[in-house]
Formats: C-alpha cells, structure tokens, sequence
C-alpha cells in the first residue's frame, strides 16, 4: 500500500533528523521525502511510502510521540 505521511513538528533540522531516523526503522520503502522549514523553525515534511498498513500505523505512532511534534496525518 501506498500513503503519505505528512509532519509538523517546531525545532527544525533536528526534528528532521528524528523523523528520518524513525523511518529508517520501519519495513517500508520510501519513494519521496519533502521538507519546508518556516522562518520561525517550524518544519513540515511530506514522505511517501510503500509497505504494509501496519509498518505505515508504527511508523507514524512513533513520529507522534516525539515531543516536538505537533501533528502527524496519514494520507
């Protein structure tokens, strides 16, 4: 199955790096990641990926406990 997972989180390239290293974790292949880094450091970050529902449901459960994130949706 084929979703986007789109992000926002408030501290920037390090959030970045966070969200990456989660799906770096997770069992599924990634066709294409997005970022946009607002001027008062807010991130929005935009991946698509192929794999399971379940590695797609773990993989945002865990970007949504990081505590800089503010929103995680699931497309």
């Amino acid at each position: 199955m084929e979703r986007v997972i789109s992000v926002r989180a408030s501290m920037g390239i390090d959030s970045l790096a966070r969200i990456i290293n989660i799906v770096r974790r997770g069992r599924v292949q990634i066709l294409e990641i997005s970022s946009k880094l607002g001027s008062n450091s807010d991130i929005s970050v935009a991946i698509k990926m192929r794999g399971e529902e379940s590695e797609i449901e773990w993989i945002r459960k865990k970007i949504l406990v990081l505590t800089d994130v503010t929103s995680v949706e699931v497309v």
